[in-house]
């Protein structure tokens, strides 16, 4: 081998060593970046909780919680479960989470959570991929929202013994409170409007 091939051969596992490195560094960079991007969501989310209680009125609270991130209110709504320690795991990822943003413990039971922060009326197709995706998994399930909920909406809801939804009133009691008890998480009822 002469010299001018064995310095192309060095050349190139130089690349090759570079481009290695380079890869293992952004593989390493990359989950901390996922987790900064969940710790603002979780700030932010703690800021609106401190901020919804001081709006006066109904529709402007509702009004606020409809223009905030859509990664903020699942966030808010974990929070506040947590802190009325109810235990909540929360997804790694915001996207590509199967229809499932998070889950908390209600009496020792499990249940999936789905939050959809919405401006006018629920979209009828996420209640029911929700309420398919609790049957596969036979889970129970809470969809919380900012919208209104339909006549549609609820025949769903009431035709879905593990779901429930809850929105309006009872959303804003429970950002206040915290608090969901048996009732509020029996399967057939929907709350809000």
């Amino acid at each position: 081998m002469s010299l001018s091939q064995l310095f192309a051969l060095f050349v190139a596992l130089a690349i090759l060593a570079a481009f290695a490195v380079a890869v293992a560094v952004a593989s390493a960079l990359r989950p901390k970046a996922r987790e900064r991007r969940h710790r603002r969501c979780q700030d932010q989310a703690r800021r609106v909780l401190a901020k919804i209680n001081t709006i006066p009125l109904m529709p402007q609270r509702l009004a606020y919680l409809r223009k905030i991130d859509p990664l903020t209110f699942e966030e808010l709504l974990l929070e506040t479960f947590e802190r009325r320690g109810y235990r909540v795991e929360r997804n790694t990822h915001y996207t590509g989470d199967g229809g499932v943003d998070g889950a908390v413990y209600l009496n020792g039971t499990r249940y999936l959570l789905q939050a959809k922060r919405y401006r006018k009326h629920i979209n009828r197709a996420h209640i029911l991929e929700f309420a398919e995706l609790l049957e596969a998994r036979g889970s129970r399930g809470i969809f919380i929202h900012t919208g209104r909920t339909g006549a549609g909406a609820r025949e769903l809801a009431t035709a879905n013994p593990h779901l429930t939804i809850i929105s309006g009133q009872r959303l804003l009691d429970f950002l206040n409170s915290g608090r969901l008890d048996r009732e509020n998480t029996n399967a057939h009822r929907t709350m809000g409007n």
